[in-house]
C-alpha cells in the first residue's frame, strides 16, 4: 500500500524530505546518483575498502572471534551468532579500557552511553575478508558461513557417536579422523591466529598481522595503486589530504595507474561542477559557498566538459545503466556550450528521476541555504584506505608522516 503525508508547512515538508533522505541508500552524499562510477574507481584504486572501515585490526578481529566460533561446541546458528556478536562487543570495551590509541574503535560512541552499534565489524569488514582471501568460503554471506559452519559440527557429532558405536578399536581411530577431517578450519586463511589472541588485544597490528595484511593485499589486488604504494613503501602518499593532491606525486606509478587516476581527477571535476549547479538551485542562487565556487568554475566550463566519458564507461562497464550514461553524456554537452539553464534543467530531471518528490530541486528554497548538499570533489575512499596502509606500515616499523 503506497504511503504518503500531509505537509502543513514548508519547514514540515523539509523534515519528512530529511528523514527520508537519511534512510535512502544512496544518502545525501550522491544526490545525482554517481554511485557506480565513484565506487568503480575506488575499487581500482583501493579494492577492500569501504568508507565506514575504521582500523586495519578489524581485519583480523572478525576471523579471530569466528575462529573462536568454530572451535566451539555450540552448532545453534542464532547462539554462535549472539556470542559472536558479544564478542565484538567486549573487544570494543578492551579497545576503550587500554586507553592508549581510541581512534577508529567501532562502537566507542555507543559503548559510552551502554549500547552496541547496529552495523558491526563483521558487517562492515566482511567483504574486504573475502576480496582479500582472508575468508576462503567464497561468496557466502556471515549468516550463510555460520549456518555452514553450525551444519558441519553437527555432522562432525555424529560421525564421533557412529564412530564410538563400532567395537573395532583401529576403526574408532578411523572414524574420529574422518569426523576431524570433516571440519578441518577450511573458512579462513588466518596463519596469525592463537587461541589467546584477547589476552593481549591492541588495537594495533602486530609485526606478523601487517605482513600478512600487506602479502594478501598485494596478491589479491597486484595492479592496485593501494598494492603499489604497500608493495614500494611510498610513505609520502600521507602528505596530501585528498586524492586530487596525489597529482604532485603520480609519477611514481605505473602508466595505467597514471591514465586512470587522471580519468578519475577529471570525472571529480567535471561532478564538481554539475554539484555547484545542484547547490544553486536548492538554495535559490543565495549559497553563498556555491555562488562563489560558480564564479571560479565558469571561465573553465569547455575544458571540464572535455573529460572522456565514453572512455569512463568502458573502463568500469557501467554502460549497462543507460540513464547514468544519459544524464553524465546529456550535462557535458551542456556544460561545453555553458548553457547553465540547460544543466539546471538536466539536474532537476535527474533527481526527480531518482527520488520522484523526494529530490530537493523540486522544493528549491526550502532547505537551508547555508547548507552544502551532496558532497563535493570525489575523494574515492582514498580517506579510508590511508588508515588501513598507515596501519599496515607502522606495524612494519616504518615512519608515516601525515598531516
Amino acid at each position: 500500500m503506497p504511503l504518503g503525508w500531509i505537509d502543513f508547512s514548508k519547514s514540515e515538508r523539509n523534515k519528512v524530505l530529511s528523514v527520508l533522505d537519511m534512510l535512502s541508500e544512496a544518502g545525501t552524499l550522491d544526490e545525482l546518483g554517481i554511485a557506480p562510477i565513484r565506487d568503480g574507481f575506488a575499487n581500482i584504486f583501493f579494492p577492500g575498502t569501504s568508507t565506514i572501515q575504521t582500523r586495519a585490526k578489524y581485519f583480523f578481529i572478525v576471523p579471530y572471534a569466528l575462529k573462536d566460533m568454530e572451535y566451539s561446541t555450540e552448532s545453534n546458528p542464532n547462539l554462535v551468532m549472539k556470542a559472536f556478536d558479544d564478542v565484538e562487543r567486549m573487544c570494543g570495551e578492551q579497545f576503550l579500557a587500554n586507553g592508549t590509541d581510541t581512534e577508529g574503535i567501532i562502537g566507542s560512541r555507543s559503548l559510552g552511553q551502554g549500547n552496541w552499534v547496529k552495523r558491526t565489524p563483521a558487517d562492515i569488514y566482511w567483504a574486504g575478508l573475502r576480496n582479500y582471501g582472508i575468508f576462503t568460503g567464497g561468496t557466502l554471506s556471515r549468516s550463510e558461513y555460520i549456518r555452514a559452519m553450525c551444519a558441519l559440527k553437527k555432522q562432525k557429532k555424529t560421525l564421533t557417536k557412529l564412530g564410538n558405536r563400532n567395537d573395532n578399536s583401529e576403526n574408532d581411530d578411523s572414524d574420529d579422523k574422518d569426523a576431524g577431517n570433516l571440519f578441518k578450519m577450511q573458512f579462513w586463511k588466518m596463519p596469525t591466529y592463537k587461541e589467546n589472541w584477547f589476552d593481549d588485544l591492541d588495537i594495533k597490528l602486530t609485526e606478523d598481522e601487517g605482513v600478512f595484511l600487506k602479502y594478501q593485499i598485494i596478491q589479491s589486488y597486484p595492479d592496485s595503486m593501494m598494492a603499489y604504494i604497500l608493495k614500494n613503501n611510498i610513505t609520502e602518499v600521507f602528505e596530501p589530504d585528498k586524492f586530487y593532491e596525489l597529482k604532485s606525486m603520480i609519477n611514481l606509478f605505473p602508466e595505467t595507474i597514471q591514465d586512470d587516476y587522471s580519468l578519475a581527477c577529471d570525472f571529480s571535476m567535471f561532478l564538481f561542477v554539475l554539484r555547484t549547479i545542484y547547490n544553486m538551485i536548492v538554495s535559490e542562487d543565495k549559497n553563498d559557498d556555491a555562488n562563489r565556487e560558480w564564479g571560479e568554475l565558469e571561465p573553465f566550463l569547455k575544458e571540464y566538459a572535455n573529460v572522456d566519458l565514453e572512455r569512463i564507461y568502458g573502463r568500469l562497464q557501467v554502460y549497462g545503466n543507460s540513464f547514468l550514461c544519459r544524464f553524465l553524456s546529456k550535462s557535458q554537452e551542456l556544460m561545453a556550450n555553458k548553457d547553465l539553464d540547460g544543466m539546471k534543467m538536466e539536474i532537476r530531471r535527474r533527481e526527480r528521476e531518482l527520488k520522484q518528490n523526494r529530490a530537493k530541486t523540486m522544493h528549491p528554497g526550502e532547505f537551508d541555504s547555508d547548507i552544502w548538499y551532496g558532497g563535493g570533489m570525489l575523494d574515492y575512499r582514498f580517506g579510508n584506505a590511508k588508515v588501513i596502509m598507515k596501519d599496515i606500515f607502522e606495524s612494519e616499523g616504518l615512519y608515516v608522516k601525515s598531516k
